[in-house]
């Protein structure tokens, strides 16, 4: 994302912990720091892609954190994927201004312009948003008001996580039966059940090999779904029954 800010010509500091890190993007021509401060310093919008709640909280509402010294017009934009509560509630700490920006798609989609965002805030925001977004995504989809965006994702992500378990049900039924994962997944493709992630098995060569891979983001935002949907009342019927009832298993990091 931060590569991809710089070709389009945007004025861009980056925090980073990781000396290397700093050192890379001070190469490419970023301004680079190590202080939270610093980075939000003066700053017209301020990009967050972090993997947990917990750590969004953490580098917003924490010591030292973001809000404390965000000037009244900084617009915060997250990519992370985690509840819509902590957005609003870091919106509420700040100064209002913040649009939930969770995304489907991986590094490559980012280096093309291609991912998909999503975005949910206050109309004005949300246009503000779309001009740095817009370096490395396409499309954006506008949803709703602030939160209502990590709702799609979330139910994106937990359809995905089911998906995998009725594809690894599907593996284990066809190679109990003699037939091996590949031709399974190849003809598949080719046939009425056809799915992303049997896609993604073609190419990976089992669901055991994208668990490896993906597993850990799918246990933190089954997690996640849960305790939002918990908190809400909403019965999850027959996809909560499935996303953990396969025998794909998803391990926490």
């Amino acid at each position: 994302m931060s590569e991809r800010l710089l070709a389009a010509d945007q004025e861009l500091t980056v925090y980073a912990r990781r000396a290397e890190v700093r050192e890379h993007f001070g190469r490419l021509g970023a301004a680079v720091t190590d202080s939270l401060a610093e980075a939000a310093d003066g700053a017209e919008v301020v990009h967050l892609a972090l993997y947990s709640d917990e750590q969004l909280a953490e580098v917003t509402l924490g010591e030292g954190g973001l809000v404390a010294g965000l000037g009244p017009d900084t617009l915060l934009v997250s990519h992370t994927t985690g509840s819509p509560t902590t957005v609003r509630r870091i919106a509420e700490a700040g100064n209002g201004h913040m649009v939930d920006a969770p995304f489907s798609g991986g590094a490559d989609d980012v280096l093309a312009g291609h991912l998909t965002v999503m975005l949910g805030g206050a109309p004005d925001d949300v246009m503000r948003a779309r001009m740095t977004v817009g370096a490395y995504a396409d499309p954006m989809v506008e949803i709703g008001t602030l939160g209502s965006a990590l709702v799609v994702k979330l139910v994106n992500n937990a359809l995905f996580a089911a998906n995998i378990q009725l594809v690894a049900q599907a593996e284990q039924i066809a190679n109990d039966l003699g037939v091996d994962t590949p031709t399974l997944a190849r003809v598949i493709q080719e046939s009425s059940g056809a799915s992303y992630v049997m896609g993604l098995v073609a190419m990976m060569g089992s669901t055991t090999t994208l668990v490896d891979a993906a597993g850990h983001y799918m246990r933190k935002d089954i997690d996640v779904v849960r305790e939002v949907v918990d908190g809400l009342g909403v019965d999850l019927g027959i996809l909560g029954h499935v996303l953990d009832g396969g025998p794909a298993r998803f391990e926490a990091r």
